[in-house]
């Protein structure tokens, strides 16, 4: 009897099957850790936007400027989040894939998610900055109110 060197056909069937799973799990895993990322990037740069807000009214009041709170009310949102965010364009709607933009006629930020998966397969993201004002018509605050 001759002795056999090597894998033969039907162990390197099953090694490359067993190869083939493991690649096809390792790329799911991928895409949802992809998915999970881009969220977590929109949200903390809307959160960010939203404290910056916060702390730039916090500001006026505290230093008894009340009256230049409609300043931060007609000031663009992304001017409170210390840089632009990664392919912002300012006062046109975002065209590809990944861009932030905002529209100061419309008042409205807005993003086109990189893998529209990753919310509810949305093809873009809309949020509005709204001045809030007391009874007598003072601007007493401003907010980024989400759209979808």
């Amino acid at each position: 009897m001759r002795r056999q060197r090597g894998a033969n056909k039907f162990e390197f069937a099953i090694t490359v099957a067993i190869f083939g799973v493991l690649a096809t799990a390792l790329l799911v895993r991928l895409d949802t850790i992809q998915a999970e990322a881009e969220r977590a990037e929109v949200n903390l740069t809307v959160r960010n936007i939203r404290v910056g807000i916060q702390l730039a009214i916090g500001e006026r009041i505290m230093r008894g400027e009340e009256d230049r709170i409609n300043e931060v009310a007609e000031a663009s949102p992304v001017d409170f989040l210390g840089h632009r965010p990664r392919g912002f364009t300012e006062g046109r709607v975002a065209q590809s894939s990944g861009q932030w933009a905002y529209d100061p006629v419309r008042r409205e930020l807005s993003y086109l998610p990189r893998l529209p998966g990753a919310f509810a397969d949305a093809r873009e993201l809309r949020w509005r900055y709204v001045a809030r004002v007391d009874a007598s018509g003072k601007t007493v605050g401003a907010s980024l109110v989400g759209l979808n």
